[in-house]
C-alpha cells in the first residue's frame, strides 16, 4: 500500500477468512489441506489479528475508505428437532459469528469458544484492540444455505445434508432470503450504520455453448432472486451501498479448478475467447433501464 495505496479507492485486506481458515484447517478442503483443531483455531484468530495488523498499517500510512469482507452461510436445521437447532447454532457460530464477533464486538461466540478456546494461542483475548480496528464498510459474500444435522462424535458434532432446494452447478442451495436476513443481521447487530456491500453473490452453472450463444436462464433468476432480496433489505432501512457478482468472467476455482463456470462472460479456456453469456446481457438491460 506504500506503493499503490493513493490509487486505491477501497481496501480490504482478507477475503473470506472462514475460508482460509476452518475450511483449509478444519475441513482440510484448500490448501494447506489440514484436519488439526489446534491449527483452526489459531489460523482463525491469527487471520484476524492480520486483518487488523493491515488495517492499521494502512491508516498509519493516510489511507480511508477501508473494509472487512467475510463469507457468510445460512444454516438451517436439518428438521424440527432441538438437536438439529443446537447444530444450526453451532454452525452459525463458526461461519458467520466468530468472525464478525472479533472484529465489530471485539470478542468471540460461546458456541466456538466452547471447542477452540483450549487451543488458541496463549494471550489471544488480549488482540482484540488489535482486530476490532474500526472499519469503514462491511462486505457480504453471500451464495447458499446448508441444512445442519447433530453428528455423533466430538465437537462441533455436526454435519451438513442434502436440502430439498434447487440447486447451482456446485451442488449448493439457492436460498435468495438468505441474503435478506445476513444485510439485516449485519446492520443491525454489527455494523449499526456503516455502509454494507454485496461484494460477493453468484452461481456456478453448466453454461453449453448452443448455436455459438450461451442461454444460462437459471442465472438471471439467481441474480435477480438475489437483487430482489437485496432491495427487500434497503426498503428496510438497510444501508447497502452496492452489489457485485460473482464474476464477471469464468474463473480458476480454488481447488476445482476449471470445471465451475460462474462467470457473466464465458471463458474458452484452451483459446481464451470469450462470449457474453445471456445473463451478462440480461444485466445490462437492468442498468441501462
Amino acid at each position: 500500500m506504500g506503493r499503490i495505496g493513493d490509487r486505491m479507492v477501497s481496501v480490504a485486506p482478507i477475503n473470506e477468512p472462514w475460508c482460509v481458515s476452518w475450511l483449509s484447517h478444519f475441513e482440510g478442503a484448500h490448501a494447506p489441506g489440514l484436519r488439526d483443531i489446534r491449527a483452526t483455531a489459531r489460523a482463525m484468530h491469527h487471520v484476524l489479528c492480520a486483518h487488523g495488523t493491515a488495517i492499521a498499517r494502512m491508516r498509519s500510512l493516510g489511507m480511508t475508505n477501508l473494509g472487512a469482507v467475510c463469507n457468510f452461510e445460512f444454516a438451517n436445521p436439518a428438521d424440527d428437532s432441538a438437536e438439529s437447532a443446537a447444530a444450526a447454532g453451532r454452525y452459525d457460530a463458526i461461519y458467520n459469528r466468530f468472525f464478525m464477533g472479533g472484529i465489530f464486538h471485539k470478542c468471540y461466540p460461546d458456541l466456538v469458544l466452547e471447542g477452540l478456546e483450549p487451543h488458541l494461542p496463549k494471550g489471544w483475548d488480549s488482540d482484540f484492540d488489535l482486530i476490532g480496528a474500526p472499519v469503514d464498510w462491511c462486505g457480504i459474500n453471500y451464495y447458499t444455505r446448508s441444512n445442519i444435522a447433530v453428528k455423533d462424535g466430538a465437537w462441533p458434532n455436526m454435519q451438513a445434508i442434502e436440502g430439498p432446494l434447487e440447486k447451482t452447478q456446485m451442488g449448493w442451495e439457492i436460498y435468495p432470503d438468505g441474503l435478506y436476513e445476513f444485510i439485516m443481521r449485519t446492520h443491525r447487530e454489527y455494523t449499526k450504520g456503516l455502509p454494507i456491500y454485496v461484494t460477493e453473490n453468484g452461481m456456478a452453472n453448466d453454461d453449453p455453448i448452443v448455436s455459438g450463444s450461451i442461454t444460462d436462464d437459471a442465472r438471471v433468476a439467481y441474480i435477480e432472486a438475489h437483487l430482489q432480496a437485496a432491495m427487500r433489505a434497503i426498503l428496510d432501512g438497510a444501508p447497502l451501498m452496492g452489489y457485485y457478482i460473482w464474476s464477471l468472467l469464468d474463473n480458476y476455482e480454488w481447488a476445482l479448478g476449471y470445471e465451475k463456470r460462474f462467470g457473466l462472460v464465458h471463458v474458452d479456456f484452451d483459446t481464451l475467447e470469450r462470449r457474453p453469456k445471456k445473463s451478462f446481457e440480461t444485466l445490462k438491460g437492468w442498468i441501462e433501464r
